[in-house]
């Protein structure tokens, strides 16, 4: 399968149109309105809420381009959908043409393709997207692109090779593993973009912001195997998985790895500073997490446990099972276990600061799962099979 958008990335089912119809469609791209924003992977988590938050706004002309479009809302206003991949001829060239902005959220982010699927990976996280950077510095064209937090690595490292506590910016060292571990394809692609935009930015005059998303978590995030994918999906559905079918939740390697989540609500609200602070953030690299949220995995299992059985009184307590990274990704795969990023600059530049608690975005993030999922799951005997990987 070749990769494509975030949607289709994380295992969902989609199509992919023609080339013919995708320039087809491009032809109808807004011309008028300020300013144009393109949205790369517009059908996906993080795209299906920061598109309708952009169409809020008074004269918005957004173009939405995805290979499929089940997450975001229709009907929202000044907002144009082009189904296509920027692997058809022609289409970077095109929307490129047209567009004042153009937000780059398209990767295949899950960690269990990383060591699976490596040279995809890497395609879809770098070799796909240089033609798109190359473009923006021709043309002028404002680029903010989604990065990732995995970039830094196993841990936080001064640039003397001390460690300290939280992942700066501008200060911490950028430590991935050996290469036969192929885990790191990810953050070595998405590394090495970043690097190419830098480069363009500085040389070329291009005009950037690159985002580092630390753990962004919400409504609508990944799939649930057997109903609208295959494979193994992130954390939270990989859990909401377990309870909707009454099954264990797997803690890999005892689920001692730490992370900062932060409620997508919040992340796209700190996306739309950085859409109107070009002044500011040009330029620049920009975490956006949360350091007050900095929990264990196996915290994150028990907290949503006791979520879902808010919600659902009489579902069975599930019980917590260790596996180790092998059995359940496969060989090649580590993992970082602590990741806190450091706030100051996101402070500084967008005056901007996550409030919400774990315990605050869990609930709506379990009736989204319940809404979307619970009658499909108890209808459908595929959808309570083991997913690969889950004993």
């Amino acid at each position: 399968m070749r990769p494509k958008f975030s949607a289709p990335a994380d295992g969902r089912r989609s199509s992919r149109p023609g080339s013919a119809a995708a320039r087809a469609n491009i032809t109808r791209l807004p011309t008028a309105g300020q300013p144009r924003i393109a949205i790369l992977g517009a059908g996906g988590f993080i795209g299906s809420h920061l598109v309708p938050a952009l169409a809020l706004r008074p004269g918005a002309r957004i173009v939405a381009v995805d290979v499929v479009f089940d997450k975001l809302p229709p009907g929202l206003p000044g907002v144009e959908r082009v189904q296509a991949s920027i692997r058809d001829s022609g289409f970077l060239d095109a929307i490129t043409a047209r567009a004042d902005i153009v937000i780059s959220l398209t990767a295949m982010c899950n960690p269990a393709l990383y060591n699976t699927r490596p040279l995809e990976v890497i395609d879809a996280s770098y070799t796909d997207l240089v033609p798109l950077v190359k473009l923006c510095a021709e043309r002028k064209r404002r680029l903010i692109h989604l990065s990732t937090c995995e970039v830094y690595g196993r841990r936080a490292l001064r640039a003397d090779g001390r460690p300290s506590r939280c992942m700066d910016e501008d200060r911490t060292a950028l430590c991935l593993g050996p290469i036969h571990r192929e885990r790191w394809t990810y953050a070595a692609a998405k590394q090495l973009l970043e690097r190419v935009i830098w480069a363009y930015g500085r040389h070329h005059g291009l005009e950037f912001t690159v985002v580092r998303p630390f753990n962004v978590i919400g409504p609508r995030m990944d799939f649930i195997p057997g109903v609208d994918g295959q494979g193994i999906p992130r954390v939270l559905a990989t859990f909401m998985h377990a309870l909707l079918t009454g099954q264990d939740l797997v803690l890999v390697d005892g689920g001692r790895q730490r992370r900062s989540f932060l409620y997508v609500d919040e992340f796209v609200n700190a996306l739309l500073h950085i859409v109107d602070r070009p002044e500011l953030c040009q330029g620049q690299i920009i975490n956006l997490g949360n350091d007050k949220n900095d929990v264990s995995i196996r915290t994150l299992a028990r907290k949503m446990a006791s979520a879902f059985r808010a919600q659902r009184p009489n579902a069975r307590a599930p019980r917590l099972r260790t596996q180790t990274a092998a059995e359940f990704y496969g060989a090649g795969y580590e993992d970082s276990i602590v990741r806190i990023p450091s706030m100051a600059k996101a402070a500084r530049l967008l005056d901007w600061r996550p409030n919400m608690t774990l315990a605050q975005m869990l609930p709506p993030i379990v009736a989204d799962y319940l809404a979307r999922y619970e009658s499909r799951v108890a209808g459908d005997p595929r959808a309570r099979a083991i997913a690969p990987g889950l004993p």
